[in-house]
């Protein structure tokens, strides 16, 4: 059994002192990220956003609130005796590190008030640590007593140009190779065999030694973190830091149970489960990992807290489904035998499909995951477009099969000329029905219940095995048909898979005119259905449906039969449309060298939106953020940084209509070009360099060989450039930036060059 005792999870407790002992450092150069926003572009920043270290606390505030309520109320206890702390009774508390401080503090410095205010942002940063909240950050970075207080330590330690994003870099990383505290320890950890684990989780000086390692491998790299640099010259020492923590944990009453309640919440962030399937897919076997590490069995347990009465869980994460059942769905979870007494934590929890048979399988949930995605991305548009969704299906709940049942004729006739006389085809007919109105129901509203519903009705699973068998094809079941539809990965993509490759071919033109005019999305679809109705080795069904003499004309004929009876189905279609659009737009953005200009484009499927079809305008912000039509955003000169909400509306030439496309949060930062751009223009110049003598010994090229070696020359100088930008160490996102422009000069060259080569 896990025993976890307060010295055990001191790591949690000691970064959050840590922090609040020297957080808080002014951002003299920049301002907040909000969780969401695009990014800050600021060369006076550190390298990571603080909307970074929020993120990782919401997550871990998320995990608390998954557990028991018990265990949140814990943690609020022991902020709010954080929070109550008397400054002056407790000033001692800072001594470990207080001492280095001092001594590098000036003459003429108040060291009493120096102590208390850095005493006052341990309060306030202990509280806000287990209570996450944007403005609360803020209220610290921006306070003008901390930021007083805190220049003065800053600069005690050597650098007065030290920023609340360099401490967060050394807790928490910058997402690329500095690891900060909490990736080293992630590392360590994720080193250790199973056995080893549970051993340091038993251990009550284990985990306080893996984060002291840390922070004594850190304070060694003063090179790579700022903060590091400071608190060397300071002479901290991880040590201190124990020292330090200790004193706080012998002052606190309440940290006990609300470190036992965090270190669980810790464990669910890290964790994750891993499955080995049987070969008849009646059985899945589950195991929790954590830090990539496998738990032991004996101390996790397995249940099921929802769905089908046919899936079966076992404590020892077994789960079944019966000889006679196809398929069914739950949600099932792990719990880790409480490691303080009392019930068992619940660690992880997700939903699983069991699906029978060897042959095809639907990817429900991946299948799902894409659809709630389409959902949000309705709901985030015009209401009326979520309004023609909702009406459209309304019409179809209000099908009948007894008045309605002629719609589908045209491709029921070919099909019953080859039944066998065997067969009921009136209740065929009218189970066909009915299942094409459920498809269409659920695609109005995808809900995992509904699709579980259509994978195992077990009379939409006999009509369908009726049907292939009458087409000369057996074992399929309504994976199948939905595989059809939908697809199941990048080999097949069904006929949605269809639709997106011809709209990923097209060109901006053809795509405003798609969603602009109804008429062609219809043809689009019975363009992607007569690809489909091509690939009978792909798809059983198809195979099936040409021999029953279904074509596309009857399938286009029972689709317009449809359209006939539904109003709402053209609007509704370019809703979807749009919501494809909307939920798969990606803004670029390109940030003029001061910070003080970004310049936005969107782009769906590499399909770049002209600039005349977009209008871009400010939602909500400081009013010192100006945004015009065009998708510049800036801030003036003599403003330091400034957020806003902007959004991308598509205004075709072809449509009168305005559908939002893109709407995110976007923040400014005044600040000059740094060392690092200097170096970043230093590559591309010397690139651009390359490729214009390229470019000149190619004018005076004679032979196909020397064409050919200045191609070779175009991507090597390509291939240089890049390693010399990845040693820079940039964030990812202007890494990404500088390596398509890399990549687009590249290309430009190498195009010439393959044109000299063509001899037509």
């Amino acid at each position: 059994m896990l025993k976890v005792r307060k010295s055990i999870t001191a790591a949690t407790l000691s970064v959050a002192l840590l922090g609040a002992s020297l957080a808080g450092l002014p951002s003299y150069g920049g301002g907040q990220v909000m969780p969401g926003s695009v990014g800050v572009a600021s060369a006076a920043e550190a390298g990571l956003p603080s909307g970074v270290f929020l993120n990782r606390m919401n997550e871990l505030h998320e995990a608390l609130l998954a557990g028991e309520p018990a265990d949140v109320q814990d943690v609020r206890n022991l902020r709010d005796e954080i929070a109550a702390l008397d400054v002056e009774a407790n000033l001692h508390l800072l001594d470990p590190m207080w001492g280095k401080i001092s001594a590098n503090l000036p003459d003429d410095a108040n060291e009493q008030e120096l102590k208390a205010n850095l005493f006052r942002i341990v309060k306030a940063v202990g509280s806000f640590r287990y209570d996450p909240q944007a403005s609360q950050l803020e209220a610290i970075r921006t306070n003008p007593e901390f930021r007083a207080t805190l220049k003065t330590i800053a600069a005690a330690g050597g650098s007065a140009n030290i920023t609340i994003d360099d401490f967060l870099v050394f807790l928490f990383g910058d997402g690329g190779s500095r690891r900060g505290v909490e990736g080293t320890i992630v590392d360590e950890l994720a080193e250790l065999s199973s056995a080893q684990l549970m051993s340091l989780l038993a251990d009550e000086e284990g985990i306080t030694n893996v984060l002291l390692q840390a922070t004594e491998k850190l304070l060694a790299q003063v090179d790579d973190y700022t903060f590091s640099a400071i608190l060397s010259e300071l002479d901290v020492t991880a040590q201190d830091v124990r020292a330090l923590v200790g004193n706080f944990q012998a002052k606190l009453q309440k940290d006990v149970p609300a470190i036992r309640a965090m270190t669980v919440a810790y464990i669910r962030t890290a964790a994750e489960t891993a499955v080995e399937v049987s070969d008849d897919g009646r059985q899945h076997e589950y195991r929790l990992k954590v830090f990539s590490v496998d738990i032991p069995s004996l101390v996790v347990l397995w249940s099921k807290e929802s769905g089908s009465p046919d899936v079966s869980v076992s404590a020892n994460g077994i789960v079944t489904i019966p000889d006679d059942v196809m398929s069914a769905s739950a949600v099932i979870q792990a719990s880790l035998i409480n490691p303080y007494g009392g019930s068992p934590k619940m660690i992880i929890r997700k939903e699983v499909t069991l699906t029978a048979g060897s042959g095809n399988v639907f990817p429900a949930e991946q299948f799902m995951e894409r659809m709630n995605e389409l959902r949000e991305a309705l709901l985030a548009g015009d209401p009326e477009d979520a309004e023609a969704v909702r009406e459209l299906r309304e019409e179809l709940a209000s099908l009948s099969f007894d008045r309605d049942h002629r719609l589908i004729d045209p491709i029921w006739k070919p099909i019953a000329q080859h039944l066998p006389d065997s067969v009921d085809k009136d209740e065929l007919k009218k189970t066909l029905f009915d299942m094409i109105i459920a498809i269409g129901l659920f695609r109005c509203d995808p809900q995992a219940s509904d699709l579980d519903a259509i994978r195992t009705n077990p009379d939409y699973q006999s009509a369908i095995q009726t049907l292939a068998a009458a087409g000369g094809v057996n074992d399929v079941s309504m994976d199948d048909f939905l595989i059809l539809l939908f697809g199941a990965g990048e080999e097949r993509g069904g006929l949605e898979g269809e639709i997106l490759d011809i709209v990923k071919d097209m060109n901006a033109t053809e795509l405003g005119k798609l969603l602009s005019d109804k008429g062609k999305l219809n043809n689009l679809v019975i363009e992607a259905l007569e690809e489909l109705m091509e690939e009978e080795d792909d798809y059983a069904l198809v195979k099936a449906l040409h021999e029953l003499g279904v074509k596309t004309k009857d399938i286009r004929s029972t689709a317009l039969a449809f359209q006939s009876k539904l109003k709402h189905e053209e609007e509704a279609m370019q809703a979807l449309a749009v919501a494809y659009i909307r939920a798969d737009s990606e803004a670029s953005v390109k940030v003029s060298e001061n910070g003080r200009q970004h310049n936005y484009s969107l782009s769906v499927y590499g399909i770049a939106f002209p600039t005349g079809w977009l209008k871009w305008s400010k939602v909500s912000g400081d009013q010192v953020v100006k945004v015009d039509w065009q998708g510049k955003v800036s801030i003036p000169k003599n403003v330091d940084s400034g957020t806003a909400v902007i959004q991308a509306a598509l205004t075709l030439p072809f449509d009168r209509s305005t559908k939002v496309l893109f709407q995110q949060e976007v923040t400014l930062v005044n600040g000059d070009v740094g060392e690092v751009e200097k170096k970043i223009e230093k590559i591309m110049q010397q690139l651009e360099d390359k490729l214009d003598k390229i470019q000149d010994k190619l004018a005076s090229a004679k032979h196909d060989h020397q064409k050919i070696n200045l191609l070779m020359d175009a991507v090597r100088a390509g291939n240089e450039a890049a390693k010399d930008l990845l040693k820079l160490e940039l964030e990812p996102s202007r890494l990404a930036e500088v390596l398509s422009v890399v990549k687009e000069k590249v290309n430009e060259t190498v195009a010439m060059i393959i044109n000299e080569l063509l001899e037509f």
